[in-house]
């Protein structure tokens, strides 16, 4: 599994949010929006609403552990931001990765043909 290529300008994350579709859970919003690459490409934002910097850093690697196990199964040619909401201490990897997986399904980015 290698590592999804990743948004790093503040206009490549505002082109999402401005012209993207976005679905929201608990947890988390994922905007979603097709690019001209052949490429996935995944950013991964949270707010100071989330925490201090400790509870922030645990919710980016619960999203990015999650992102992992589902990197194959993502469609091609679009630009995906993941927004971490207000996190609880309920917060673990199950419930991150059950809610990442409803909404990428929801957004229909997860390839039907390689589901397990």
């Amino acid at each position: 599994m290698s590592k999804l290529p990743v948004l790093t300008k503040n206009n490549e994350f505002q082109r999402v949010y401005s012209k993207g579709k976005y679905s929201a859970s608990a947890f988390l919003v994922i905007y979603v929006l097709p690019n001209r690459f052949e490429k996935t490409r995944v950013g991964i934002t949270t707010s100071k609403k989330v925490g201090n910097a400790i509870t922030r850093n645990r919710m980016r690697r619960l999203i990015r552990e999650n992102l992992r196990y589902l990197s194959d199964r993502l469609i091609r040619g679009i630009d995906l931001v993941i927004v971490a909401r207000k996190a609880e201490d309920t917060a673990n990897a199950e419930i991150i990765g059950k809610e990442l997986r409803y909404l990428l399904h929801k957004m229909d980015v997860l390839d039907r043909e390689k589901e397990c």
